[in-house]
């Protein structure tokens, strides 16, 4: 039970979402039509590569690909790997965490208001939701892309504007350095999580660390405590 949080903000990928295979498939799928542009002295990227560009970038992370093509050709290949990774949410690559669903489910239980606040563009959170009936679990969805360039601190105040909740009311979950600073630029609480996560040392950056769903329990209630005192 929590006595002074009253709002979850939860980033989408590597987090709720467990998109590790689709960002794979994806990028093989749209790499296909440029590989005889690929110089072949290039390590093509893997799993571990798209993880990495995700926690240093967000969402535009195919853009810093260091594959070799020029700016025309890796601007065909960003616009290829939307399409194919929209088309990959929708034909079911992807799945929600295990034990993700049942938490979601108990904090509704307990009257815990959930926001996604999504390092993503509109397109691919959308796509996620519908294919995972994620409106079912969460109060609100925004995501980064429509504030301006990317401003996940404008997403976190609109957040806590539409669900009229205060600042110290609020937790931030994500696994994003940046994620985790421009929540505590409006003074947020943040939760560091790494069950997705092949390497969580970018976890370091938030308040708490939660490194398996199985802690994260505890570390709201621990979460809540600080918020607590802190308001006060």
């Amino acid at each position: 039970m929590l006595n002074h949080l009253k709002l979850l903000v939860w980033d989408l990928d590597y987090l709720v979402f467990d998109c590790s295979a689709l960002k794979v498939r994806a990028l093989r799928q749209s790499l296909i039509a440029l590989a005889d542009s690929i110089p072949h002295s290039v390590r093509l990227p893997d799993a571990i590569d798209a993880e990495g560009g995700y926690l240093d970038y967000g969402f535009r992370w195919p853009q810093f690909l260091e594959i070799g093509l020029d700016e025309e050709l890796l601007g065909q290949f960003q616009r290829a790997y939307q399409i194919y990774q929209d088309r990959c949410v929708q034909a079911g690559v992807g799945r929600l965490y295990p034990g993700v669903h049942d938490f979601l489910v108990d904090c509704r239980k307990r009257d815990i208001r959930l926001a996604l606040g999504a390092e993503a563009s509109r397109d691919y959170l959308l796509a996620v939701t519908d294919q995972h009936r994620l409106d079912q679990m969460f109060d609100l969805a925004l995501c980064t892309e429509e504030f301006g360039v990317g401003s996940a601190d404008e997403m976190f105040e609109e957040i806590m504007t539409q669900t009229e909740v205060y600042p110290s009311e609020t937790l931030v979950l994500g696994t994003r350095p940046a994620f985790f600073q421009a929540a505590h630029n409006l003074d947020l609480l943040t939760l560091g999580c790494g069950w997705g996560l092949s390497e969580q040392r970018g976890l370091a950056e938030a308040d708490l660390q939660a490194p398996t769903l199985s802690r994260l329990q505890a570390v709201i209630e621990k979460a809540d405590h600080l918020s607590n005192r802190y308001s006060n």
